[in-house]
């Protein structure tokens, strides 16, 4: 019944910014995707995903909102489905911009499980001293889950990056930033009950302590070259380390809590390397083909290791090693003589292999889409 009420919303909010909000500009896209393991499981389910999307927004002088909803169809697994949307306001200054967003996942069934809403607040600035261009990013979000309040969190983070360009075509550029995370509800206790060998009731009690706070620092290091005029490579560097302890007794939080989900995968609660390879060419003059290679390394302090059997350790700590290939191809077609409305079109392929020495993270992905999006 939700999905249908958010099909009606989508729907509803395409007309009504068609009739009443024409001078506002808005995208409508929609992908279709196969993929062999959505959930990056070891139990692998294969399904197709329908995407649909729609994005209005609207900018007066330098200021500029927008809402942003998307509607996500698992045909084989019906009860994944799931509504994600976001609203937007965002202010223009001279080398600056500053803004705030408010994120929410709805989900259905048992799935709503996953939902949460996020808020943030950012600034960026920019500004050039001899042809090398410097930007400043700090932002503040607060992100809350319904249904597991021990991850709910306050993040303060600070980027920044030196941009500078030879004649060799080559560009470099170097970049680093500092986040602080904290957990608003690091202690949460209830009960559970279960039948035990004489089929009796039994209520027990327990305590789940998670980590008070988590500080990460991570740099990067990326070079882009310039082959022929259609033709460009990449390489990055970005490293990630925690600079904070993990309490042993943050490892005690198993696989229910989601930390080792594919949504609570936050980039903040891993250290390591990542290396990653790109390559770009302009095939035609609104046809491009981009392929990326990326080898990601992860350790996870404040998680232990499940072995075949799903038994629990503590005394170790969960590592990935994460092989991601992808490849796609995207191209531009202006509609009217006006120009003002484009057609897009892209199709991707992407293979993830992760292996691990926790036993549910051992998985393989493999996935195909094709977009389409009309932009007014």
């Amino acid at each position: 019944m939700r999905s249908k009420i958010y099909l009606a919303v989508f729907f509803v909010s395409v007309f009504l910014s068609q009739k009443y909000y024409g001078q506002w500009s808005y995208n409508l896209s929609t992908e279709q995707e196969f993929n062999d393991n959505p959930f990056r499981s070891t139990e692998q389910t294969s399904t197709f995903i329908n995407n649909m999307n729609l994005n209005v927004a609207k900018e007066l002088n330098n200021f500029a909102f927008g809402y942003q909803g998307s509607y996500f169809n698992f045909t084989a697994i019906p009860e994944r489905n799931f509504y994600w949307h976001v609203l937007s306001a965002s202010v223009n200054f001279e080398n600056s911009n500053a803004g705030i967003f408010a994120e929410q996942r709805l989900g259905k069934d048992i799935y709503t499980y996953y939902d949460y809403t996020n808020y943030t607040a950012y600034y960026n600035h920019q500004f050039s001293l001899n042809d090398i261009y410097f930007s400043v990013s700090p932002n503040f979000s607060l992100t809350k889950y319904s249904n597991i309040p021990i991850l709910n969190n306050l993040k303060f983070a600070i980027n920044g990056s030196i941009n500078h360009g030879f004649e060799t075509g080559t560009t470099l550029i170097l970049g680093s930033g500092f986040t602080f995370k904290k957990y608003l509800n690091p202690v949460q206790s209830g009960t559970f009950s279960y039948l035990d060998e004489t089929n009796q009731v039994v209520t027990e009690c327990y305590i789940d302590k998670n980590i008070s706070s988590l500080t990460q620092i991570h740099s990067f290091l990326r070079i882009a070259q310039s082959v022929t005029s259609t033709t460009g490579i990449a390489f990055q560097f970005t490293n990630r380390s925690i600079l904070s302890g993990i309490a042993s007794y943050a490892k005690d939080l198993n696989l229910v809590y989601g930390d080792e989900s594919e949504i609570f995968d936050d980039p903040v609660n891993y250290k390591g390397n990542n290396y990653s390879l790109e390559l770009t060419q302009l095939l035609f003059e609104n046809t491009t083909v981009k392929a990326g290679f990326f080898l990601n390394n992860k350790f996870y302090p404040s998680q232990g290791i499940y072995d075949e059997l799903y038994n629990y350790y503590t005394d170790a700590a969960r590592i990935d090693n994460q092989k991601i290939f992808n490849i796609g191809i995207s191209h531009g077609i202006q509609l009217g003589g006006s120009g003002q409305t484009t057609l897009d079109v892209n199709l991707k392929y992407q293979l993830i292999d992760n292996s691990s020495n926790s036993s549910p993270f051992n998985y393989k992905n493999n996935s195909i889409s094709l977009s389409l999006g009309i932009e007014f």
